[in-house]
């Protein structure tokens, strides 16, 4: 078709078409910015928060202590997930946490412990003992509320971390250090729909808390540090289907609006009419997909596909209206015919490689 054009067409066809492919790089380029420049995954960071009655002057953090600080050894047994609420920050679960030490019973760590960044819900003792040998045992059944900001740049794509942290509210890191206990597990029955765990870890390690909590007998820069025990969840999208639930209708929209190049220009109601009802299909499904996310000033990969579905209608509005020009207003039918093959086959292509690019820029 494009053979039996005039050069002087063939090479505005060129030259179009080099143009559709110019905004797509461009638009390729930029999401991998937008992607790459992401903050890094939102864990449930500690706020340097303790109970009031946390700080007081027989609880305040030693200059030098002149004792070793007793040895805590900590496990958690995650039970059950109960939520997992991306758009609300939070995630609900029942889970069992024990300790261990041997020496002063009356350390009683299971009663002056807290959850970081949470909300206890329930907390029921489940076993306590003291050994002959000395060895103290306690174990608790928690229910909690905890708090979660969920990266969501790569949603519906995202993997996540859930992270519980425990602190003992009264005694600081000079007088008690917890220790992972290799004991802790997961319940292998816990499923989340949509998503694959991929297991846990723990780990324990010092939280500084960069202020005096205004104690006069503390000088400036004498921070309280605090033995933090980390349990996490790792998590992740169960291959590509929820990608294609929530874009199925914007794809769908963008494949009318290509099918409308098969259409004579004369035909002006639906020619126009159906871009101008897959741009508002398209409209709608990015209200539905922003309805999953909680409010966010970041672009992430929903914000891309969507902006690149949106952008693909209008391109394809205005390769429509050049097509009609000509083929109303100049009578160039060959001409008109060949910037509505040229349109379909530029705009399609590039549109399905851009999503290809930005799938492949999403770590799995």
């Amino acid at each position: 078709m494009f053979a039996n054009l005039p050069i002087n067409q063939q090479k505005f066809i060129k030259r179009f078409v080099i143009a559709i492919i110019t905004v797509y790089v461009m638009a390729t380029v930029l999401s991998a910015v937008l992607l790459r420049s992401k903050p890094p995954e939102l864990a449930s960071t500690p706020v340097a928060q303790i109970h009031s009655d946390a700080k007081t002057p027989e609880t305040a953090p030693s200059a030098s202590p002149t004792t070793e600080p007793i040895k805590i050894h900590t496990g958690i047994y995650l039970d059950e997930i109960e939520n997992v609420s991306i758009k609300d920050s939070y995630w609900t679960t029942t889970f069992f946490v024990w300790f261990t030490w041997k020496g002063d019973k009356s350390l009683d760590p299971g009663k002056s412990f807290q959850l970081v960044s949470a909300q206890i819900l329930k907390k029921e003792i489940q076993d306590s003992y003291t050994s002959p040998d000395g060895t103290n045992y306690q174990c608790y059944k928690i229910v909690a509320k905890m708090t979660k900001f969920f990266n969501t740049t790569y949603m519906p794509l995202d993997q996540h971390v859930l992270d519980i942290y425990i602190e003992d509210a009264a005694l600081d890191d000079s007088k008690l250090v917890y220790v992972v206990d290799p004991a802790s597990n997961i319940n292998p029955a816990i499923e989340l729909p949509g998503f694959k765990i991929e297991g846990f870890s723990q780990d324990s390690q010092p939280h500084l808390y960069p202020t005096t909590f205004g104690d006069p007998r503390l000088s400036n820069g004498d921070f309280s540090s605090y033995s933090q025990y980390d349990y996490a969840i790792q998590f992740k999208r169960a291959g590509l289907g929820f990608f294609f639930k929530l874009f199925i209708g914007m794809f769908a929209g963008v494949l009318l609006t290509l099918g409308s190049f098969f259409i004579r220009p004369a035909d002006t109601g639906p020619r126009y009419g159906i871009p101008s009802a897959a741009y508002f299909g398209a409209v709608g499904n990015t209200y539905m997909v922003n309805s999953l996310l909680p409010p966010s000033g970041l672009y992430g990969l929903t914000d891309l596909v969507t902006g690149l579905g949106l952008l693909t209608i209008t391109l394809c509005v205005g390769a429509t209206l050049l097509s009609t020009y000509y083929y109303l207003r100049k009578d160039d039918k060959e001409f008109s015919k060949a910037i509505d093959s040229a349109s379909w086959k530029a705009f399609g292509a590039c549109y399905f490689i851009v999503n290809i690019a930005l799938l492949m820029m999403v770590p799995r």
